[in-house]
């Protein structure tokens, strides 16, 4: 996705690793991915709260972005530290095996509109970061002489 802005620009040319830049991207579309996915299932606990029997379903960030990091899809390349995270080369966006079920049916809708409201938000800044890493780019591409 973020690479077909940058199709053409020959980035070893200006001296800024795609390792480097991929780290950055990568992880924050990993966020969006998420977060859209877990929007789409608050909003349908929105939707079903009428329904008889229905149980409110999640998925929760955290644990699926963690587990993202240790699947399959990784670059190959050595850790200098075991603090540090690996690289994420390509994604998948099925995060159907992930979602949890509540224990109790029914669905508090006042809940899962303040769970939308922060998801939302969450999302927003994933964007504002990404919008930053692409101005970063940018002006260190224009700037270079």
């Amino acid at each position: 996705m973020a690479w077909i802005l940058l199709k053409g620009l020959n980035m070893d040319r200006f001296m800024i690793g795609r390792k480097l830049f991929d780290r950055t991207i990568g992880m924050v579309q990993r966020t969006l991915d998420i977060r859209g996915a877990r929007h789409q299932v608050i909003s349908g606990n929105i939707a079903n709260a009428e329904t008889p029997d229905y149980v409110a379903r999640d998925l929760p960030f955290q644990k699926v972005f963690e587990k993202s990091l240790e699947g399959p899809g990784f670059l190959n390349l050595k850790r200098t530290h075991q603090l540090h995270l690996p690289l994420h080369q390509e994604t998948t966006t099925d995060f159907s095996r992930d979602i949890e079920r509540a224990s109790t049916p029914g669905v508090e809708v006042d809940q899962q509109m303040a769970n939308l409201a922060e998801n939302n938000l969450k999302f927003q800044a994933g964007v504002q970061a990404l919008i930053k890493k692409f101005e970063s780019l940018r002006v260190s591409v224009t700037e270079v002489k």
